[in-house]
């Protein structure tokens, strides 16, 4: 594996885990933190509406609290009330959500008096019964059918004391449960569902469809005794999701909370986006990361692959190679050292060029002081003679190839000659070798006329066609052609 490799990798490497860690961290303590703050942000929100919903209680009682004291109810003149019940509905009937009939008047007799014209008999109603032995300021009833217009209300009763502080009566108000479902559906709480219960498991608004009677159930066995009444949630699991639902008590109720269900998906979506969004910058860091780690690797190994080529090119033979690298650092000392080696290298191969220059030279030159040419030529030429004087023709043949010979062989100094010449100095030597192998040795050189020009050391076949004959024909003493 390459250099800019492995730093890419262990880079990469070593900010992954350095990002992994530090994004597990920052999402634990996030998701934490948001968690944390949802839930506290989520019970003020729902705090809220259970006062708000207290408040308008509260201002349902003190109304009945004021018509408690009116000295016509205080009076108990049956056609003055009659009359005073029947505008009072009139002008009030919308804020208990009722379409008439609001208001009515009891003598503690059962018979309470709805309008002019109407009067029922509750003696059978529980809240009835409560409030002719109740001490309390007031009396809530749970939720009951409306005798006037069959719809689910629940009855808020004030006593009615006469100027001895007698209880001579109580002023009855019909809360219609669509009232208190219209304050509940004004919470807007992450899409969640809000009713309004009490401790004995009395539902006063009307219940959603999608809740179904195993949950409303469950929401109801978790509903908070009165001991403790701050806001508590509880963790709930329906149809294979997950809810947590809120217990906020509602003020100036009977023990009324008030619950809101909410999907946790929804609850904790904001958590679940901040959570998604630091993935994906994550991710985008994680890239930028490591893209930064293979432009720094890159960075990095370029001078020492500048360094490396140029030292393939030494390996090859270019000694003209020469690198400069900026900088002080390790990689530019390297590449001057690498300057002068080079510029070592081509003075040394020179010296021992001119050394074994002058070698041969010297060796020539001895050879050519022990043999003086002019000197073996004139003895040659005149032995020659003599033996043509004798008759002697096959003695001056061989005096003639030896004379060319040495020719050839000294070649006035000179260290390239011809292919010709080279081929006709072979010629000699083996005329003069054939005068003494002459029952085994024939000869013939096949040349193509073409290389004739060519030029390459002397002496260079010579010595390839001695070894042939003393080492391949003289052995065997038959004869032998030699081409």
């Amino acid at each position: 594996m390459k250099l800019q490799r492995k730093l890419t990798i262990l880079l990469s490497g070593f900010l992954t885990v350095t990002f992994c860690i530090a994004a597990v961290i920052i999402s634990v303590r996030i998701n934490d933190y948001n968690h944390r703050l949802t839930k506290n942000l989520s019970t003020q929100l729902i705090e809220s509406k259970a006062n708000e919903a207290g408040a308008w209680l509260a201002q349902r009682i003190r109304e009945l609290h004021t018509i408690s004291r009116t000295p016509t109810v205080v009076a108990m003149e049956e056609e003055s009330l009659k009359k005073y019940i029947t505008q009072l509905s009139n002008d009030m009937d919308s804020y208990y959500g009722n379409n008439y009939g609001t208001f009515s008047i009891n003598r503690l007799n059962g018979l309470e008096y709805i309008t002019e014209n109407q009067t029922i008999d509750v003696s059978d109603r529980d809240y009835y019964k409560e409030i002719l032995v109740s001490n309390a300021e007031y009396v809530i009833s749970k939720p009951v059918i409306s005798k006037t217009d069959q719809s689910l209300i629940t009855v808020a009763c004030y006593p009615i004391f006469n100027d001895s502080s007698e209880k001579i009566g109580f002023v009855a108000a019909a809360i219609s449960l669509k009232k208190l479902t219209e304050l509940t559906g004004n919470l807007s709480f992450y899409n969640g569902k809000s009713m309004i219960l009490d401790s004995s498991g009395s539902i006063y608004t009307h219940m959603d469809a999608d809740i179904s009677g195993s949950f409303k159930q469950n929401i109801i066995e978790h509903i908070p005794d009165n001991s403790d009444m701050s806001i508590t949630f509880q963790d709930m699991r329906e149809n294979n999701k997950d809810y947590v639902v809120f217990y906020a008590p509602i003020p100036n109720s009977p023990s009324w909370f008030l619950c809101t269900v909410v999907q946790r998906t929804e609850l904790y979506k904001d958590t679940a986006m901040l959570t998604n969004s630091l993935i994906s910058i994550w991710f985008l860091l994680l890239f930028v990361a490591i893209s930064i780690s293979y432009f720094i690797s890159k960075l990095a190994t370029k001078r020492i692959r500048i360094l490396s080529n140029a030292m393939l090119d030494v390996r090859n033979g270019r000694l003209e190679t020469s690198i400069t690298l900026n900088g002080d650092d390790e990689l530019s000392n390297l590449a001057d050292d690498f300057n002068g080696m080079v510029v070592e290298i081509k003075k040394l191969m020179n010296k021992v060029y001119q050394q074994q220059k002058e070698e041969r030279q010297r060796e020539m030159q001895v050879l050519q002081s022990q043999i003086n040419p002019h000197f073996l030529y004139n003895t040659l030429d005149t032995l020659q003679w003599k033996a043509l004087e004798y008759d002697a023709v096959e003695l001056s043949e061989l005096i003639v190839s030896l004379s060319s010979f040495f020719r050839v062989s000294l070649s006035k100094g000179k260290e390239f000659i011809s292919l010709e010449k080279e081929l006709k100095h072979v010629k000699n030597y083996l005329v003069i070798q054939q005068f003494r192998y002459r029952d085994i040795l024939d000869y013939n050189i096949n040349c193509d006329p073409n290389l004739y020009s060519y030029q390459l050391p002397k002496i260079i076949i010579q010595p390839l066609v001695e070894n042939a004959i003393y080492h391949g024909i003289k052995p065997k003493l038959t004869r032998v052609l030699l081409q």
